[in-house]
């Protein structure tokens, strides 16, 4: 299992009526990242809209992108929830579907402490069938996991790395200073994708790369091989253009338009959220236009 490297939290393709997940799309959805080079995939992500999927949607897509990927690439499966017993059983059909690892999101809605977070991510742990990946989003969880609190995690033998989408370089620094070496930790925005490599993140779990894949497995690549060239246009002429573009906009929204621009429809987002206004169509589309006209196509299809 390899966790460093681009991975990519996945849109997930809804059917044509809306009500369920689109499988033949989601297969050649995950052979073109996989195409792309990137180093990991991850259905069920925030981007994948796991909060509005039922438990048989979930399963349908772990296994997909698990059977697609069939052991050469990197499958972290979202598995995510606030219930234990919600995500044991999602760790289950992950595990049984063939991912290497399981992302779980802090719980969310009720505020706890700590104590209450390490509880949570402990109980789950002893009884994990895979590696578990902790999740920090406090902007959408409302807790967030004190380095502290990861820091004692980590010493868990199933605890295995951190998802941080704080966008706190600090916070990313000093998480990489308290745990082991092999403790692997990704910076879940993308925006600060080049400084946090430079803190000594060990990958990139980005959102543009739905639509870029080849470019932000380049972007990590370069940075890795000190081509800081290569890496610091990559980011400034394709990265920030598109996050800013999409800020704020819902950005699973978002990035399914931009993948639809590219030729492979994924449908509409599931509500709560809306389909994108016209306004917001366009000003994605011109963004997509000026990325691709800078860029040779062989890093940006």
């Amino acid at each position: 299992m390899e966790l460093s490297g681009t991975v990519v939290p996945m849109a997930t393709p809804i059917d044509a009526d809306g009500q369920g997940v689109d499988e033949e799309t989601l297969e050649e959805f995950t052979r073109t990242l996989i195409d792309g080079g990137v180093h990991g995939l991850f259905p069920g992500s925030s981007i994948g809209e796991f909060s509005s999927l039922s438990t048989r949607e979930h399963d349908t897509i772990v296994r997909t992108v698990s059977s697609v990927a069939d052991g050469d690439t990197t499958v972290l499966a979202g598995c995510c929830g606030t219930s234990i017993q919600e995500v044991r059983a999602k760790m289950e059909t992950a595990a049984d579907a063939g991912a290497d690892a399981a992302v779980v999101v802090a719980p969310y809605y009720l505020n706890t402490t700590q104590r209450g977070l390490s509880r949570f991510f402990t109980s789950l742990a002893e009884e994990s069938p895979l590696p578990v990946v902790l999740y920090n989003i406090p902007a959408l969880t409302g807790n967030e996991l004190a380095v502290e609190t990861v820091a004692t995690l980590a010493e868990h033998d199933a605890i295995v790395g951190l998802k941080d989408t704080s966008g706190d370089l600090i916070y990313q620094h000093r998480v990489v200073e308290a745990t082991p070496e092999s403790f692997a930790v990704f910076n879940g925005t993308t925006a600060t994708a080049i400084p946090s490599l430079d803190v000594g993140i060990d990958g990139l779990i980005a959102g543009p790369a739905n639509v870029f894949p080849a470019a932000l497995t380049e972007l990590y690549e370069a940075h890795r091989r000190g081509d800081d060239r290569t890496a610091t246009r990559l980011a400034r002429e394709l990265v920030l253009p598109l996050v800013s573009t999409y800020q704020n906009i819902p950005t699973a929204a978002a990035i399914k338009h931009l993948v639809k621009l590219d030729g492979l429809d994924l449908g509409e987002p599931l509500p709560p959220l809306a389909p994108l206004s016209r306004d917001e169509r366009n000003r994605l589309s011109a963004c997509h236009r000026q990325v691709t006209e800078r860029f040779d196509a062989d890093i940006v299809e």
